[in-house]
């Protein structure tokens, strides 16, 4: 029987699950790390370590896409499930005790848990054909998406009232839902799995992951500039908003909802788009669109015009995940495409991965709009690369 519809199935319930649980904390976390007495530079220290953009994040990512092209995707996707649990340990700790240092062991483990990206990117792209990615990737997104239109305002409002604990606690329970759904439910679609890991390969892939391959040298640069622009100061807007503007946690919950809201609704139109016009044109527009977004951000002050912003933000996220995803899978074999999913992330991850802490060091010196004026520079650059440096592949 064909497994994948069944795994389609169940990678949208976990990614559900994900964006449940991940968009609530994600609301909280900043600001709870500044409730700690950590200053920005720490606050981009940490986010520099262990978030999706951290050097955790780029070191792990491709020994996780090697290894799931030789064990199979399910064992590294349980795998960053599991990790998941122990990082909530760690920030119970942190809330607890008062002491922010408990969170560095729990953003490298964060960091860890994405181990299993490449893994789950992989299964959908093996589940359709090329020409179909672009809408595949869409319904995945969309799954993971849709729970952030509520689920930010929801553990906004809880650590407004009753403290950070009981957000960690929720995301703690979640997680382990969302492992038994993949151990028991979850079906292999790697033929080629024989439980061999040839340990001598090892150097390899860690030598492949700071050399872009020749045919996508200019896409590999031009996707580590835009992670290292944004690094500046989108990745620290929430706390930074908390801490010049007096924003609560509910109100930035509200803001990620909106984002997710504008995101789940344009999702599915555009990966139709991508699947018919190629993705190169929908990078270049989400790029464009990011300059209006951080230069809203460079002159507002109020909470209903960064909200407004929020929404465009939106469509930055729904227009630029998708067709990456799907240019990459159109590029490379698909025997090694969890390792050149992973290749790409810690290429962008090492790149990207000091902009956080630099843009809270220019927070602690400068103020908010000197990591703002940075990223929108950045932005700019970003969009002129891809227009030169990035092809379009041929597709299916």
């Amino acid at each position: 029987m064909d497994s994948r519809p069944l795994n389609l199935r169940v990678i949208a319930i976990t990614s559900f699950l994900t964006g449940l649980f991940s968009t609530m904390t994600r609301a909280v976390w900043q600001p709870f790390v500044l409730s700690l007495g950590a200053p920005m530079s720490t606050l981009g220290l940490l986010e520099s370590l262990g978030d999706r953009r951290g050097i955790v994040t780029a070191l792990i990512q491709p020994i996780g896409g090697w290894l799931s092209d030789r064990l199979g995707r399910k064992p590294l996707v349980a795998l960053g499930s599991i990790l998941g649990l122990m990082v909530m340990v760690f920030y119970l700790l942190a809330a607890i005790t008062g002491d922010w240092r408990w969170l560095l062991p729990g953003v490298i483990l964060l960091g860890g848990t994405l181990a299993s990206s490449p893994a789950e990117i992989s299964l959908v792209a093996e589940s359709v054909r090329a020409s179909q990615r672009g809408m595949a990737y869409s319904l995945q997104l969309t799954s993971w998406v849709v729970p952030g239109v509520f689920a930010p305002a929801l553990g906004g409002f809880i650590a407004d009232h009753w403290g950070f604990s009981p957000v960690f606690l929720t995301r703690f329970g979640l997680e382990a839902l969302r492992l038994l759904i993949i151990l028991w439910f979850l079906q292999e679609t790697l033929n080629r799995v024989n439980g061999r890991i040839p340990l001598g390969e090892l150097k390899g892939v860690l030598g492949r992951m700071i050399v872009p391959p020749g045919k996508l040298r200019g896409f590999y640069w031009a996707m580590a500039l835009d992670i290292f622009v944004w690094g500046l100061g989108g990745v620290l807007l929430f706390g930074m908003l908390s801490q010049t503007y007096g924003f609560t946690t509910f109100q930035l919950g509200v803001m990620s909802g909106v984002l997710s809201l504008a995101w789940a609704v344009s999702q599915l139109p555009i990966g139709r788009l991508i699947d018919r016009y190629g993705c190169k044109p929908f990078l270049v527009l989400s790029e464009a669109l990011g300059i209006i977004v951080v230069g809203g951000w460079l002159f507002s002050t109020s909470f209903v015009a960064f909200a407004a912003l929020h929404a465009l933000f939106g469509l930055v996220a729904a227009t630029w995940a998708p067709a990456l995803r799907a240019l990459l899978a159109n590029s490379v074999p698909g025997e090694q495409l969890g390792e050149d999913m992973g290749r790409l992330s810690a290429f962008r991850g090492l790149i990207g991965f000091p902009a956080p802490y630099i843009g809270g060091l220019l927070y602690d010196r400068f103020g908010f709009q000197a990591p703002i004026l940075a990223n929108l520079v950045g932005v700019v650059i970003a969009l002129v690369t891809i227009v030169v440096a990035v092809k379009e592949p041929a597709r299916e």
